[in-house]
């Protein structure tokens, strides 16, 4: 069964959110993708989409490294920079990558033509309208129409330090009207989501992600030295839970529509219908769960096992009927400035399923 979310297919209502699992794929057989060990044992064409690491024009280091040939030797250099950038903290991770890829032209080369049993969501992330617009064109002339579920806009990263609430408007306007894909904006709790959202509808975005990670800090007790480079980090995992769901509650209490992607500490089966009563149409597991304690590593396949259960359960979940009701309500916005998915880069529509 396909759920079509304002146009998003997704093969059901479990995705896995942005970064978790790199670019889907690993890059040598002996790699293991992304940041969790976990992944190898879970089929990721069976989740409603797998979205992408933050992909930028250009290759970035952020606030780690791009090297992937790190010998035995080295380790521990690796390992003090991943101190710099992930840390568990109280319930929860934090961390500072800032936006730490390879750059959107070396995924299309790299890995898009190994995932293509995955249904996609590409997340991207730059610091002007002309950054977005040449995302979204490499994603249009990369990714023909159907081939990926959405493009994800990052623009509420806090490991890059830029205000982005002050172009949000400007990208929106000019770089949502140019995809031939459906495009979700993804929103902080530290900025003013409902206002963002309500533009959102305005704006022809198809969906909303909520949340991401939440600004926070740590310092050494003994030297005042803050725990990532950064200085202030993101936190994710059970921690923000609460926090995840106070967004998306709020979101609907003030009367937007628009379908809503949930990620917050969601780990479980009543995690997700925590989110679904709150007002989210899909939910995505993150760090909570792809960022386990380092002891699950070695049990990576029972691991494994749990979420190809939770797969299921979420893909046969019957909704009661308040649940359901909400969810044919969250579809298309007819805005004056509306310019809707799946219109394409040169404005003309295409066939969108409602």
């Amino acid at each position: 069964m396909t759920i079509d979310l304002n146009g998003i297919q997704l093969r059901n209502r479990l995705l896995t959110s942005a970064s978790m699992l790199g670019y889907g794929a690993s890059k040598k057989k002996l790699i293991l993708y992304g940041l969790s060990p976990i992944a190898q044992w879970v089929p990721l064409d069976g989740f409603g989409a797998v979205t992408t690491r933050t992909l930028t024009v250009e290759p970035r280091e952020g606030h780690f490294s791009l090297r992937d040939d790190w010998s035995l030797t080295e380790f521990p250099a690796m390992l003090r920079l991943y101190a710099k950038a992930l840390r568990r903290v109280d319930g929860g991770w934090m961390n500072a990558f800032g936006w730490c890829n390879i750059g959107i032209e070396a995924y299309f080369d790299e890995y898009y033509p190994r995932t293509s049993d995955q249904n996609r969501i590409i997340s991207v992330g730059g610091f002007s309208a002309e950054e977005l617009c040449t995302l979204v064109e490499t994603v249009n002339r990369r990714a023909k129409p159907g081939d990926i579920a959405a493009v994800e806009f990052n623009v509420s990263c806090h490991n890059v330090n830029f205000p982005f609430e002050t172009i949000l408007e400007e990208i929106l306007a000019q770089a949502v009207p140019l995809s031939r894909h459906p495009v979700i904006l993804k929103l902080s709790p530290d900025e003013d989501y409902v206002e963002q959202g309500k533009l959102a509808e305005r704006r022809g975005i198809a969906a909303l992600t909520a949340i991401n990670a939440v600004k926070g800090l740590r310092v050494d007790p003994e030297n005042g030295e803050p725990f990532m480079k950064n200085r202030f980090g993101s936190i994710s995992g059970r921690a923000i839970k609460p926090i995840g769901l106070r967004v998306v509650a709020e979101l609907r209490d003030a009367g937007i529509r628009l379908p809503i992607i949930a990620t917050a500490g969601i780990r479980d089966f009543d995690d997700c219908r925590e989110f679904f009563w709150a007002g989210a149409d899909a939910v995505s597991l993150g760090s909570a769960v792809w960022l386990t304690r380092m002891p699950l590593y070695a049990l990576g396949p029972l691991e494994g096992l749990r979420i190809r259960r939770l797969m299921r359960r979420v893909a046969g979940y019957h909704p009661p009927v308040a649940i359901e009701a909400a969810w044919v309500e969250h579809g298309p916005v007819a805005g004056e400035e509306a310019v809707g998915p799946g219109h394409d880069r040169v404005g003309e529509p295409q066939p969108v399923l409602a």
